[in-house]
């Protein structure tokens, strides 16, 4: 499989890392929506898509008023690493480190030549590797450079299985402000565990009984480590909330590729899509928006006091 040549790519004011090609399309499309209608330039790079081929995906993505390219790096499931991932989620296989490595290195060197004042990440929900290889990639390449935003999204569908976000940040170590540490929803294991096979089903990826059992043991296991964060006195990464409200064209946008993107039942029914948006307007009013709203991370220097942190996007 061919790697993406980055010696292609010209400046962009904002970069999205996407681990495969829908997940910022289905994330964060009013973000990318807000890009365009401000004259800024975005890329969203799907680290673990054939770099060339034209796609669903690629195509959201341009309707956005986003560039699309793919980094040509091969997923999990080419690599034949396990949908679970251990709690960790560092990537044990030869293969997968070599995909880590990959990922590091074409991110750390397309920061020079697109030069982006904005970086957008996977926060790392749920349960894929490729998601977590992200993660990490984009922080070792773009978290202690100075004068550029690194922001981590939430990915969707997963954040909306409930406490998928506070889990994270509290294995992460995440320390908040203050006025956010309520913003980390907080569900009991009952809810948790009952939603937490979702997103596979509305992504249409079939999993094994097996396969659904251990999800369910190893989620379980995250929530009771979950369950002592104090996210005030955490000593991890720094983050700040930053919530995204779109209008209502926004969310028509938004439900418009969520319709193109997920796959349809065998009665050629949108079912996953319907759930899907119907979250989406869920999540929208619980995040303090109307039609639809995207809430983002973003992540703070070790330097950076939190009381003073500046809301980049808050400017548009």
């Amino acid at each position: 499989m061919s790697i993406l040549d980055s010696h292609w790519l010209g400046r962009y004011d904002s970069l999205f890392v996407s681990p495969r090609g829908e997940d910022v399309a289905l994330a964060c499309p009013a973000r990318l929506l807000s890009e365009a209608a401000s004259g800024r330039r975005a890329l969203v790079l799907a680290l673990f898509e054939p770099a060339g081929v034209e796609t669903s995906a690629s195509h959201a993505v341009n309707e956005l008023g986003a560039q699309y390219a793919a980094a040509g790096i091969p997923s999990a499931r080419e690599r034949g690493s396990p949908t679970l991932v251990p709690f960790g989620g560092d990537p044990h296989g030869e293969l997968d480190q070599e995909a880590a490595r990959q990922a590091a290195r074409l991110l750390t060197d397309i920061g020079p030549k697109v030069q982006p004042l904005h970086v957008y990440a996977p926060l790392g929900l749920g349960r894929s590797l490729d998601h977590l290889i992200a993660y990490e990639a984009a922080l070792r390449a773009f978290a202690s450079e100075a004068g550029r935003n690194l922001f981590l999204y939430e990915e969707r569908p997963e954040a909306f299985v409930p406490g998928a976000v506070r889990t994270r940040l509290a294995l992460l170590g995440a320390r908040l402000p203050p006025g956010a540490a309520k913003l980390a929803d907080e569900a009991s294991v009952v809810r948790h565990l009952w939603r937490i096979g979702e997103p596979e089903r509305l992504r249409g990826e079939a999993i094994g009984l097996g396969a659904r059992l251990a999800a369910r043991l190893e989620t379980w296991r995250r929530h009771r480590l979950a369950a002592p964060w104090n996210p005030l006195r955490a000593l991890g990464p720094r983050l700040h909330p930053v919530v995204h409200v779109g209008d209502e064209d926004a969310r028509s946008r938004a439900q418009a590729v969520a319709q193109a993107l997920l796959p349809k039942d065998g009665r050629g029914r949108a079912r996953s899509a319907q759930r899907f948006n119907g979250r989406a307007t869920a999540l929208a009013k619980t995040l303090g928006g109307v039609y639809h709203a995207e809430r983002l991370w973003l992540f703070l220097p070790a330097h950076d006091g939190l009381p003073e942190v500046q809301h980049p996007l808050e400017a548009g």
